[in-house]
């Protein structure tokens, strides 16, 4: 793992932070106080466990279990048992960036000296990040309340030297991957396994990572959208400083100023045209935009909020030796954000496939479906049908998750957040706004090319090293082979932090 960053466990750490993280590019620094005030909140309750209180989860059973007292001989049992159970995940795995994000927000969320545990467990936790060793987690299994239940519990099993994990791109079982780094199993002690899955971190590295991963789309739709318009000959009206501060939206003026920055040197971007007005796909860019953009803040500040949370049960109070059982695992708050930042991931693909059906329409000077022979080449008229249905099922996707609640652990688990679903919903259509994104480039750039508008310097430049790598060719081309080409360049162009962004 590269070692270019030192985090500290105390500090509240920004998305760039976060996706240092994700990308395993970042070390965590704990200092005396963070240890000494686990080591104090365990010692508080082993007290407690000491004076024979009964405590939920300690030395009760879980869920509707909760009045089913469990002997002191069998504390240990009780949480082994709790995890293997609980590894009930099923569906492809999480990606290994969403992986790193789940064992640091569970570190961060134990760190905070509220959960009971010993100082080894985050050490061990510490020890499967710093080694790069992923636990392979199931997608599908929580309901997003009493925790994220089923997938923390695949992430713990590692730790005890069970289930699998990724190393170096291979599989390795719990043991053997132990074994091959000389590290000890953790044996579980009262509530540590309660403590380890009850919260919210698989939602949480979703919403991370997909915030990461939204400022990419946000700058990208914008770029993407300011080529499409020098081919489409687009006007600078509806960019214009003064129409963006009469409406008062900060993604909206936002947008609208990036877009002015990157096109404000080409000659075709101007007031005057022919045509009066340009279709909403372009002319209302930074309205669109803009709100994905607003919302986007909106949800990013949720989830830094969360990584900065106490989000297991029940919880213990070192001072006063209270341990109390609420709800603070539960997932309302993040799983309205998830589905609030599904439909606006949604519409920036949504716009885009508006915008390369325009370009396809034989206006303004381009050729029908930006053939070059139209009739005997179809062009891009099936890349438009394949963006198309890319929005299709992205709309389908954006149902929303929240309002859905089913009935769990015998009736004690009764209103659940279903955030994990839109969690991993939104990933998927993140995914998929990329791959939209990239067909509306190759429709930009073949708009460009055939009406010979001038983009500015920086545009140039960026089609010019496009078609180093996929030169223009006579005739139809096997759009396929190309899409995943413009999605490769696209997302391995370093974008300077400072770009990314969704308001000033």
């Amino acid at each position: 793992m590269k070692n270019s960053n030192q985090l500290d466990i105390h500090s509240k750490w920004s998305i760039t932070e976060w996706d240092l993280v994700a990308k395993g590019e970042a070390t965590i620094y704990f200092n005396d106080d963070i240890k000494k005030n686990v080591v104090n909140n365990r010692n508080s309750l082993e007290k407690r466990i000491k004076n024979g209180d009964v405590l939920y989860g300690v030395n009760t059973g879980f869920g509707s279990l909760c009045t089913t007292i469990v002997t002191n001989s069998e504390l240990r049992d009780l949480q082994v048992n709790l995890i293997r159970s609980h590894a009930a995940g099923t569906g492809s795995s999480v990606s290994q960036e969403i992986v790193r994000l789940m064992l640091v927000t569970k570190i961060r969320a134990l760190s905070k000296g509220y959960s009971g545990i010993r100082w080894v467990v985050i050490e061990s936790l510490y020890n499967l990040y710093k080694n790069d060793i992923l636990p392979v987690i199931p997608s599908m299994g929580s309901l997003g309340a009493s925790g994220d239940l089923a997938p923390l519990s695949h992430m713990v099993l590692v730790l005890m030297g069970e289930g699998e994990a990724m190393y170096e791109n291979k599989i390795y079982s719990g043991s053997e991957i132990l074994q091959k780094l000389n590290l000890e199993p953790l044996k579980l002690m009262e509530k540590e396994g309660l403590a380890l899955i009850n919260g919210t971190q698989f939602m949480l590295a979703h919403g991370l990572w997909a915030s990461i991963r939204a400022m990419h789309v946000s700058y990208w739709s914008d770029l993407i959208s300011s080529v499409s318009m020098i081919g489409f000959d687009a006007s600078s009206a509806p960019f214009d400083s003064r129409i963006q501060t009469i409406r008062n939206q900060p993604g909206q003026i936002f947008v609208a100023e990036r877009i002015r920055d990157l096109l404000n040197d080409a000659p075709s971007f101007q007031i005057e045209k022919e045509h009066v007005q340009d279709p909403y796909s372009f002319r209302c860019i930074p309205q669109v935009h803009g709100a994905s953009n607003d919302a986007w803040h909106h949800i990013l500040n949720v989830f830094l909020n969360e990584a900065d949370a106490v989000t297991d049960n029940p919880t213990v109070f070192t001072d006063e030796g209270d341990v109390i059982s609420a709800g603070n695992f539960h997932g309302q708050k993040l799983a309205l954000a998830l589905d609030y930042g599904k439909m606006a991931l949604a519409e920036w693909g949504s716009i885009s496939e508006r915008r390369i059906n325009q370009l396809t329409l034989g206006k303004r000077g381009l050729p029908s479906f930006l053939a070059q022979k139209p009739g005997v080449e179809s062009g891009i008229m099936i890349l438009q049908y394949s963006a198309a249905s890319l929005v299709s099922r992205n709309k389908q996707r954006t149902v929303p998750s929240s309002t859905d609640s089913i009935d769990s652990s015998a009736g004690q688990e009764d209103h659940v957040s279903m955030g994990a679903n839109a969690a991993t919903d939104a990933i998927k259509i993140l995914d998929r706004v990329w791959t939209i994104l990239s067909m509306e480039w190759i429709a930009a750039v073949r708009a460009v090319e055939l009406s010979k508008r001038e983009c500015p310097e920086g545009l140039t430049d960026l089609l010019v090293s496009y078609r180093s790598i996929y030169p223009r060719v006579n005739g139809d081309n096997i759009m396929a082979e190309e899409i995943k080409v413009a999605e490769k360049f696209l997302k391995d162009i370093i974008v300077n932090t400072s770009a990314l962004s969704f308001s000033k």
